[in-house]
């Protein structure tokens, strides 16, 4: 029988031990990844919602409610035009703004300082 060669021993636990934090960063960046994408759907649908309400219902707290609903705290609406100059049958532009959170702590502070915006134009339909 043959005699072991013990300088390897424990090589494998070394180069995970040297492997595992560079993939813990890496799991830790693709959830932030993924958590920014789901935003950026997530205000895309708030805009389209809020479009949604403001051809039919001039009430600005209404159009706000409709793009809060998407979930997303801290999201801006401006609707183009105001009440007073909608015309049934013309264009209604909403645009959102959505500063985005770091969800990941550390890892999230890469991606500080996004802001996600969107725009939906519809039709009037009520003046």
């Amino acid at each position: 029988m043959k005699a072991r060669d013990r300088s390897q021993d424990g090589q494998a636990t070394v180069e995970l031990a040297l492997l595992l934090p560079l993939l813990v960063v890496l799991g830790l960046v693709l959830v932030e990844v993924g958590s920014l994408a789901s935003d950026r759907v997530r205000v895309w649908h708030a805009a389209r919602e809020a479009a949604r309400v403001a051809v039919v219902d001039d009430d600005p707290s209404a159009i706000q409610d409709a793009a809060e609903h998407s979930g997303l705290v801290g999201i801006t609406v401006q609707v183009d035009p105001p009440p007073g100059d909608r015309i049934q049958g013309e264009p209604l532009t909403v645009d959102v703004t959505y500063p985005v959170e770091p969800r990941v702590p550390v890892i999230g502070q890469i991606f500080s300082g996004v802001v996600f915006e969107a725009s939906a134009t519809m039709m009037i339909e009520q003046p």
